[in-house]
C-alpha cells in the first residue's frame, strides 16, 4: 500500500458564500463586478459535495474492516478542509483583479490541505480482508481523481494549474455523475464481510448536497 499512500501524496460555509456572490451579482447587472461568474464555484462545490463524503466513507470501511475505532478528528477534518476551499473559491470568485493573485495562491493552498487529507487516509488503507482490500483501492482510485477535477475548473489561477500539472497522468477526473456513479457501484458491491456490507449498503455519495435534494423533491440526485 505504499505506492497508494505517495499516490494520494456553520451556516456561513462556502456554499452559502458562493449563493451570496451569486445574488450580489445579479443586483450588479449594469455595472458587473470582476470574477462574478460563479457557475464553476457551484461546479466545484458540487464535486465536494460528493468527494469529502466518498473520502470518510473509505476512512469507516478501513476502520471497520480492522476492528478499531474510525478517526473522527481526521473525518472532522476532511469535511472542515472542504468547507474551507468552498468558501475560498466564493472569495476568489469575487476578487478584484488585485486581490486575484492572493486569492488564488490561498485557493490552491486550501486545496493542497485537502489533499494532503487523501494521502492520510491511503496510509492507513491495507486491511487483510482481500475483497475489501480491492473494494478500497478501486474507491480510492476514483476518489483520487476528484482533486484534479477540481483543480480543472478554477479559472485563471496560475497555482491551480501548476498543482493540476504537476498530477497529470496520475489521477485522472472523472465527469461528476460518472463518479458518483461509479463510486456507488463499487461501494455496494458486496465482500463478505458483514459489518462492511452494513455500513457500504446505506452510504451512497450524491450529486448534490441533502438540501439541494429536498428541495427539489427528489429530483435532484
Amino acid at each position: 500500500m505504499k505506492s497508494l499512500s505517495k499516490f494520494f501524496a456553520g451556516m456561513f460555509n462556502g456554499v452559502s458564500r458562493a449563493t451570496l456572490v451569486f445574488a450580489l451579482c445579479l443586483s450588479m447587472v449594469v455595472v458587473p463586478i470582476q470574477g462574478c461568474s460563479v457557475t464553476w464555484v457551484t461546479t466545484l462545490d458540487n464535486i465536494l459535495v460528493a468527494a469529502a463524503p466518498a473520502l470518510i466513507n473509505i476512512l469507516n470501511i478501513i476502520a471497520i474492516a480492522k476492528g478499531t475505532p474510525v478517526n473522527t478528528s481526521l473525518a472532522a477534518k476532511i469535511t472542515a478542509d472542504a468547507a474551507t476551499i468552498k468558501t475560498l473559491s466564493a472569495d476568489f470568485a469575487a476578487a478584484s483583479a488585485a486581490a486575484a493573485p492572493t486569492a488564488c495562491a490561498q485557493l490552491q493552498a486550501g486545496i493542497g490541505v485537502y489533499a494532503a487529507d487523501e494521502s492520510e487516509v491511503m496510509a492507513l488503507a491495507a486491511v487483510s480482508d482481500p475483497a475489501t482490500q480491492t473494494k478500497i483501492e478501486t474507491l480510492s482510485a476514483l476518489v483520487a481523481g476528484t482533486v484534479t477535477g477540481i483543480l480543472a475548473v478554477i479559472p485563471n489561477c496560475a497555482q491551480a494549474s501548476s498543482m493540476m500539472a504537476s498530477m497529470s497522468g496520475k489521477a485522472v477526473p472523472l465527469p461528476l455523475k460518472t463518479f458518483v456513479k461509479s463510486y456507488n457501484s463499487t461501494l455496494t458491491v458486496k465482500t463478505g464481510n458483514i459489518a462492511v456490507d452494513a455500513f457500504t449498503k446505506s452510504h451512497k455519495i450524491h450529486v448534490h448536497s441533502k438540501f439541494v435534494r429536498v428541495a427539489s423533491l427528489g429530483f435532484a440526485e
